[in-house]
This record gives structure tokens, C-alpha cells and sequence, in this order.
């Protein structure tokens, strides 16, 4: 119970990570070779406050690989980018 509470669930994790990736290449229709890593994790601090908040997922593209792009996930939003470390790039979402 502690455990999650700091880390979340790891199935939660799993499928924010499953579902970015379905976000990117169904949606956003990048291919498999322009996505370098996706790793999730969780924010217990967002869980608190808002629960919608609490799994993310940093994206690292091929041609960007200096630099991570955040994205949300939960059950009612669905995927969301919220950012990218130092600004705006290549793969960043209006």
C-alpha cells in the first residue's frame, strides 16, 4: 500500500505508457523508428490534488534526443502533452 502511494500502481504505469504510445503512432501517426523511449511515471504530489494528473509519460523523439516531452494520462481525458523540457520543438502539440 506504501509502495504505491509513492509509486503507483504498475499497471497504471504500464498502461500510461501503452497509451501514449497508441496516442503517438494512431493519432499523431509518427512511426515506431521516430519514437526513441517513452517511460512513465507517477506524481503522487498531482494524485492529491487532482488524480488526472498523476501518471506521465516523458517521450524522447529520434531527432530531439536531448530533450523530453510530457504527456498525461487517465481513463476520462485520455492522452494529453502538456510540455516539452526547454520549451517548444519539433514535436510540440498546439
Amino acid at each position: 500500500m506504501v509502495f504505491n502511494f509513492f509509486n503507483g500502481s504498475q499497471e497504471q504505469l504500464e498502461q500510461t505508457e501503452d497509451s501514449v504510445y497508441e496516442y503517438l503512432t494512431e493519432e499523431q501517426n509518427y512511426q515506431d523508428e521516430e519514437i526513441e523511449s517513452i517511460r512513465s511515471e507517477y506524481n503522487w504530489r498531482n494524485d492529491k490534488n487532482d488524480e488526472r494528473g498523476a501518471y506521465q509519460a516523458f517521450v524522447t523523439f529520434s531527432d530531439e534526443q536531448d530533450y523530453e516531452y510530457q504527456y498525461i494520462y487517465n481513463d476520462i481525458d485520455g492522452v494529453t502533452q502538456i510540455g516539452r523540457d526547454e520549451g517548444v520543438g519539433n514535436h510540440s502539440e498546439d
